[in-house]
């Protein structure tokens, strides 16, 4: 390849590098509202176990505790997935980068050595 044509490549490895570390700050966005859910509900269920006057009542909090938990659980475990998908892709492409890079360094010594 020539030297146009990696340098439209590595400006193309470089979009792509910022594109995944975008997503990877909306997915830490994502996880901080996560974990703003899980403090909601936590926060609901102690205020139904301070309100209930009753085990029936307790029990149906606990339910819904349990089951809000588990919700908010599968979401982050899919975000965390794809965090690390992102995460592995990332480092494939600046591994791509740092080679496109060294390549048009060595071309452009090569070429520059001719009238040295």
């Amino acid at each position: 390849m020539g030297v146009a044509s990696n340098q439209a490549r590595l400006m193309t490895l470089t979009s792509r590098q910022h594109d995944l570390e975008v997503r990877a700050q909306s997915i830490s966005a994502e996880k901080m509202i996560m974990a703003m859910k899980s403090e909601a509900v936590a926060l609901q269920y102690t205020n139904a176990l301070n309100s209930a006057a009753n085990a029936t009542a307790a029990s149906s909090a606990m339910i819904a505790y349990t089951g809000s938990l588990a919700a908010i659980s599968r979401e982050e475990k899919a975000l965390d997935l794809e965090l690390a998908q992102i995460n592995t892709e990332h480092e494939a492409v600046k591994t791509e980068y740092d080679s496109v890079k060294s390549l048009i360094s060595d071309n452009t010594d090569k070429s520059f050595n001719i009238f040295g």
